[in-house]
């Protein structure tokens, strides 16, 4: 009988603990706790109205307001005569931008939130006043996160890039427009030079616009630095000439010039907003100077500013991210104008990733992998860190020999999201915590994964009591 009492204990007991294991006790909680109690909704209804919502002693107030310059001075006036200290709107097109900088300068914190992330809850009417109802409750109990936006003195950096990027890509389109003018009356130029906007190219253009028409003397204004003859040259400058297809590579010669000004332009206004950004880090009293003390060397290509880019992006930020491999002076400043200089924003490596979306996402379920893959849609920062990957993937560097690596197993498109990745990370750590970046080589990782490897095979080996004997050579 007393054995019988002590087995059902003990059984008692076991369950108990099992079930301790498992269970947690929390305080109970009635209500929701305030986050945020001077809290605003504003839905931004396209280009007609905005309507607010706000708290005011134990009422709600919605109000709606006009869409001109006038009427957003009124939202922001009565925001602040309320007392007004944060604000949640969804970013809606481009009429978030106006409202958002002018209650910024009003000193009221602004969340810009995804519409995405307010409409997955069910049972709820679907109206403008009811959204600035809904931001304002979600807002008020802290359940809205703000999306990123680089600080007031990065956002002309960020435009003026953007805008360079936007004129480059045209230029290309005007290079080949000519080049399709210039195969239409069978010029094959392409055959005889790589690249029709280099210095050979150009001078052959130039001169046919002008007029020009002998392949003989076309041939002889190659650059000292082409590879080809002059004798091919001047073969595949014969063409047949139409009227109105020089007037079309004309056209195209001339709109081509016109983007190469603008994009000159451009560089003097971004040389300016990083002259601006030097004061803020360190107080230099001659900017000259300190720019020699850290002179790089200028880029060679098309389309690359006449200033050392690197050279102010390392006295802004204190560090030098051309040291990390396929990072270049033009994805130094890409970076700095889409991300900022704050990397404090991400609390880790991981989160940053998740943020350019080139991190994997792991969805379980019941205790089960069910898949591992990115999210979808990228950051306009996590594509230069993909032309790094590029770029880093023709290198005998360690990163090189790590795409290589993972190409051959998992592809190569996963590969290079891999790569981006990796790199990605040793740019938030190099310029959140100043971990430089040592370059190994493709010789040295691939030995190091072959002793990984060797290791691996060891303890497997092991655990079916076998020993792993190397050849001899």
């Amino acid at each position: 009988m007393g054995s019988c009492h002590s087995k059902a204990d003990k059984k008692g007991r076991v369950h108990q603990a099992k079930a301790a294991r498992f269970s947690r006790r929390y305080t109970r909680v009635e209500d929701m706790p305030v986050v945020n109690r001077k809290a605003c909704g504003i839905d931004l209804s396209g280009a007609s109205t905005h309507f607010t919502t706000l708290e005011i002693g134990d009422e709600l107030e919605e109000r709606e307001f006009g869409a001109t310059t006038p009427e957003l001075g009124a939202v922001v006036n009565y925001v602040a005569t309320h007392g007004i200290t944060t604000v949640a709107m969804e970013a809606t097109g481009v009429y978030w931008m106006v409202l958002y900088d002018m209650l910024e300068t009003a000193g009221i914190e602004v969340y810009l939130v995804n519409p995405s992330h307010i409409k997955q809850v069910p049972g709820r009417s679907k109206d403008d006043k009811l959204d600035a109802t809904w931001l304002w409750r979600l807002h008020k109990y802290g359940l809205l996160s703000a999306s990123f936006r680089p600080s007031e003195e990065i956002r002309p950096l960020r435009s003026w890039y953007r805008q360079r990027k936007r004129l480059v890509e045209f230029s290309a389109d005007e290079l080949r427009r000519q080049q399709k003018a210039l195969d239409m009356m069978n010029i094959r130029i392409h055959h005889a030079i790589t690249d029709l906007g280099g210095v050979t190219g150009m001078r052959l253009v130039r001169a046919i616009v002008a007029g020009e028409r002998d392949p003989h003397v076309l041939a002889m204004l190659r650059d000292c630095r082409c590879q080809c003859s002059p004798e091919e040259l001047e073969d595949a400058l014969t063409g047949f000439y139409v009227e109105h297809l020089v007037f079309e590579l004309a056209q195209a010669l001339a709109r081509y010039d016109m983007l190469l000004k603008q994009i000159a332009e451009i560089d003097l206004k971004i040389e300016v907003v990083l002259q601006h950004l030097l004061p803020k880090v360190a107080q230099f009293t001659d900017v000259a100077a300190a720019l020699e003390a850290v002179k790089h060397p200028l880029p060679t290509g098309k389309h690359v500013p006449l200033f050392d880019v690197t050279a102010y992006i390392q006295l802004i930020t204190g560090q030098d991210p051309t040291t990390l491999p396929g990072i270049g002076p033009m994805s130094v400043l890409g970076l700095l104008a889409e991300l900022g200089q704050d990397m404090t924003k991400w609390k880790t490596e991981k989160h940053f990733g998740a943020f350019l979306r080139i991190a994997p996402v792991k969805r379980i379920s019941g205790g089960k992998i069910l898949s591992v893959r990115t999210a979808p849609g990228l950051h306009p920062a996590a594509v230069i860190f993909l032309q790094a990957a590029a770029a880093a993937s023709r290198s005998d560097s360690a990163l090189g020999a790590f795409y290589r690596r993972l190409a051959v197993r998992i592809g190569k498109a996963k590969a290079m999201m891999a790569t981006a990745y990796k790199i990605a990370r040793r740019y938030y750590n190099l310029m959140r915590y100043g971990q430089a970046y040592q370059e190994t080589g493709a010789a040295q990782y691939e030995e190091k994964y072959r002793q990984r490897q060797i290791a691996y095979l060891e303890k497997k080996a092991k655990q079916y009591g076998l020993v792993i004997t190397p050849i001899a050579a």
